[in-house]
């Protein structure tokens, strides 16, 4: 199961990206590989994440996911990029929007996450990090077509 059953997500949605994530802990996590887009498996066993592979994983999920496109996933999960991707806007504009969006998400929906900071944008590619409640630092990267 990607998504731990232990956590309650309406507790957590608040309106500003300065929103904490008390939970402590992520909970089960099976690897999952978003190039071959399978589970991994190693000797016929789903292979479990690490908590910050976890975090990895829930991260690039929140990304991925269109916003109220899914049924499983509730109306708040997910990023937002209608009327943003695609259209005639200033490039600044997108970057600024699309890390704003990304920032305030992951503080409100990803368990652990305490820090987003040291954001750069190079040739279509974000790069962040994210700082756990361990105090332990994850460097994310995603590519947008802008």
């Amino acid at each position: 199961m990607m998504f731990p059953t232990d956590y309650n997500f309406t507790n957590s949605i608040q309106s500003t990206a300065t929103a904490t994530n008390a939970q402590k802990k992520v909970g089960r996590s099976f690897k999952f590989d978003y190039k071959t887009h399978r589970f991994v498996f190693e000797d016929g066993k789903n292979v479990e994440d690490t908590q910050i592979e976890a975090i990895k994983q829930w991260i690039e999920l929140f990304i991925r996911t269109e916003i109220k496109k899914y049924l499983i996933y509730s109306n708040s999960f997910g990023l937002d990029l209608t009327k943003l991707l695609g259209y005639r806007l200033p490039r600044a504009y997108k970057v600024s929007e699309i890390k704003r969006r990304i920032t305030e998400g992951i503080m409100n929906k990803v368990p652990c996450v305490v820090v987003v900071k040291d954001w750069q944008f190079n040739a279509g590619i974000f790069y962040f990090t994210v700082v756990t409640n361990t105090g332990e630092e994850v460097k994310i990267e995603h590519e947008f077509q802008l």
